[in-house]
């Protein structure tokens, strides 16, 4: 296992360095002095709002950061915009165990990059700190406003919202010829509220902006997969069953997390493991029947040299559920087999629908339910997928 994690790391190692390659994207900055400067940008699809960012002036490889102090714009061509202002900021939590009793806001001055989602007469921002999202609006030449949603406890049994976004946007975002309740049916979600503010700019006949990048992103992936186990058993201090090969087959969901350039991933691969084997141990013949349900459940990580092709880091907590799986000795001594849960590192490769893995797993110990005895289950895995949908 020590020989594996040092391996990772120079996988990782390698793959930050051809992740690196991609990241920088054509964008601008524009400095306190209103200088506009064309560079590129490492364009990490930031899931919190950004207080800095590493750029590149054209012509050269040196990186250099510049901070929110430094900058009062910038943006990624065809991507982002981000705008810093000085904002009345309420950063009440929407969480339970942090909510307070207060219903109106608690404002603090803040100075923020705000994301741009919708520019026009009347413009759409967003900050998002953690699980905090908030939405900001500005119309004409006017401040930049929060848009006010709030939770907060009324009594040990009672959550109330205070949703006077609603209002805010009836009085300086509605057209006049817009008589639907879309308002009241209004949540405080992004989609929601971006949909809301290009209507109103269609409605009035106005040009606006839409931020929102038009990529496509395939937020779920099912993969049908394949390949083999590498697996051996062996006695604490004797010598036991010798590598097999065998054939497994499974299922990988993958949930792809909607932030950072899509890469990284939650996946659930459960796949069906087999080792049989029959061998002389200590002059007795033994044989071993060992089945189960594997569940591995983690995180992967894409590192994208192009579009269709990507290498990937992961790691997962492998469950096992075994079937009626024992060791049996000539003598016709017979042991019950014990699964157990363990973790499991991969790295693998892409190519548009194709993708492998090599998958590593800690050992396993089989004979866990006899005090007296002790094993040593190792498997490496090489998993074949070919996604479906």
């Amino acid at each position: 296992m020590k020989k594996t994690l040092v391996a990772l790391f120079w996988i990782v190692g390698i793959f930050e360095m051809l992740d690196a390659q991609i990241r920088f994207e054509r964008a601008y900055f524009i400095d306190n002095e209103g200088k506009r400067t064309e560079c590129v940008v490492k364009n990490s699809d930031w899931s919190n709002n950004p207080n800095s960012f590493g750029y590149q002036s054209p012509g050269s490889n040196k990186t250099t950061t510049a901070s929110i102090s430094e900058v009062q714009e910038f943006g990624v061509y065809n991507f982002s915009k981000y705008i810093r202002a000085k904002v009345e900021m309420d950063r009440s939590s929407g969480n339970v165990s942090k909510m307070g009793y207060a219903g109106n806001p608690e404002f603090r001055p803040e100075e923020v990059f705000l994301k741009v989602l919708i520019e026009g007469q009347a413009t759409l921002y967003s900050f998002t700190d953690g699980d905090l999202i908030l939405f900001f609006f500005k119309t004409g030449n006017g401040p930049i406003t929060q848009l006010l949603f709030k939770k907060y406890i009324v009594d040990q049994n009672t959550v109330a919202t205070n949703a006077e976004f609603r209002e805010q946007l009836a009085t300086y975002v509605k057209c006049p010829e817009d008589r639907s309740n879309a308002l009241k049916e209004l949540d405080y979600y992004k989609s929601e509220l971006i949909r809301y503010f290009s209507d109103y700019h269609q409605c009035m006949g106005l040009k606006f902006l839409n931020y929102e990048p038009k990529v496509k992103r395939d937020l779920f992936n099912v993969r049908i997969t394949s390949g083999l186990g590498f697996s051996a058993f062996a006695f604490k201090g004797v010598d036991g069953f010798p590598q097999k090969i065998s054939p497994r087959i499974g299922l990988d969901a993958e949930f792809v997390l909607p932030f950072n350039k899509n890469k990284w991933a939650f996946f659930v691969e459960p796949n069906l493991q087999a080792f049989f084997s029959t061998d002389a141990i200590r002059g007795d013949l033994s044989s071993i029947n060992y089945r189960s349900l594997e569940l591995p459940v983690g995180l992967r990580h894409y590192f994208y040299v192009t579009p269709d092709l990507r290498f990937s880091l992961s790691s997962a907590y492998a469950f096992d559920f075994n079937f009626k799986s024992a060791l049996s000795r000539s003598d016709g001594t017979k042991y019950d087999l014990l699964g157990g849960n363990v973790f499991a590192f991969g790295a693998g490769m892409g190519y548009k629908k194709f993708n492998a893995e090599m998958r590593w797993y800690q050992d396993r110990d089989l004979l866990g339910l006899y005090t007296a005895l002790e094993s040593k289950f190792s498997k490496v895995a090489l998993v074949l997928g070919w996604k479906i949908f």
